[in-house]
């Protein structure tokens, strides 16, 4: 498996060390050791030979080329040159921050910020590519959209149902992780489960899912590392990087990156529904209860607010 690589094997845009990160359970141990001293050491690790890398992480160095191609790198030297290339980019993102405000608050809230742009950019690195135009035709075709996350990732599912229904699409994302699992064993062959989960390994979300392949469903799967439990249920897998978040929980980061792709999913449905991609927009105002139409003469602005004070009586 090599998730970073496109087909000419060039680097996929996107993070290497969140990628290193999403792919660290699917490695043997050993090479787990090559790489978490790569994530933690990696402005030395630039500078080592191969030998000196193994040494560091406990194993040979024939282990460390295969460790980097089970990365997706055709060797040690061309991962290599590549954590150069990722290392630069920190220090220079590091030298624009230390150059911020002096204000301890003004400080804080450039750091976040500029963590959540990182998180965006890195979190791309492990996704199969490949996978997202068969996600997208199994959302648009399923007779039933069920959308499963709890803990951290239960916003997220909240949030992809609403936007689904925005465009047409009925979907359904319970609260209770016991009408997860029962919705789940009520679903047809020709329905899809989404299940929206940054471990890959939250039990009741797994419960739901498990459930849902018994049926006969279709399970898509949005996580932060690929391989793991959900990677085992899915029928498709797709994996926004787990970020390094230097602030607070990493929860909001996984979820910016899942927000994101599934806004993604969400408008490549929709344009596959509507001709005119405006036409589901519109729909938003509809569903709030304000009319954005266009109004007879001497009516405009009026309407809406008799809607509006008509729905707040009610």
């Amino acid at each position: 498996m090599t998730p970073f690589t496109g087909p000419a094997g060039a680097v996929r845009p996107g993070g290497l060390f969140a990628a290193i990160r999403a792919t660290l359970p699917s490695l043997v141990p050993s090479e787990q050791r090559v790489a978490e001293v790569c994530l933690a050491r990696p402005g030395e690790v630039v500078e080592w030979s191969a030998a000196q890398l193994a040494e560091a992480a406990g194993t040979s160095a024939a282990t460390v080329v295969r460790a980097c191609q089970s990365l997706g790198f055709r060797g040690f030297q061309h991962f290599r040159v590549e954590l150069a290339r990722e290392v630069g980019a920190a220090a220079l993102r590091g030298e624009v921050g230390r150059a911020g405000a002096a204000d301890p608050v003004e400080r804080l809230v450039d750091t976040v910020f500029e963590a959540a742009a990182k998180v965006l950019a890195d979190a791309l690195g492990p996704l199969d590519r490949a996978c997202l135009t068969p996600a997208v035709d199994l959302l648009d075709s399923a007779g039933r959209l069920l959308i499963i996350g709890n803990g951290g990732s239960a916003p997220v599912a909240q949030d992809a149902a609403l936007r689904f229904l925005i465009i047409g699409r009925p979907a359904e994302a319970p609260g209770d992780s016991i009408i997860q699992e029962i919705a789940a064993r009520l679903l047809a062959p020709t329905d899809v489960c989404l299940v929206i989960t940054s471990s890959g390994a939250n039990e009741p979300t797994l419960r739901a899912a498990e459930a849902a392949r018994t049926a006969g469903a279709a399970v898509i799967g949005i996580t932060s590392y690929t391989a793991g439990p959900l990677a085992e249920i899915a029928d498709i897998t797709l994996v926004v990087g787990t970020p390094d978040w230097p602030v607070g929980t990493d929860t909001i980061a996984s979820r910016l990156a899942s927000l994101l792709l599934l806004n993604a999913l969400q408008l490549a449905v929709g344009l596959r529904r509507e001709s005119d991609p405006q036409q589901a927009s519109s729909l938003v105002p509809d569903v709030l209860g304000h009319s954005v139409r266009a109004e007879p003469a001497g009516t405009a602005g009026t309407a809406g607010t008799d809607h509006g004070d008509q729905a707040r009586r009610q």
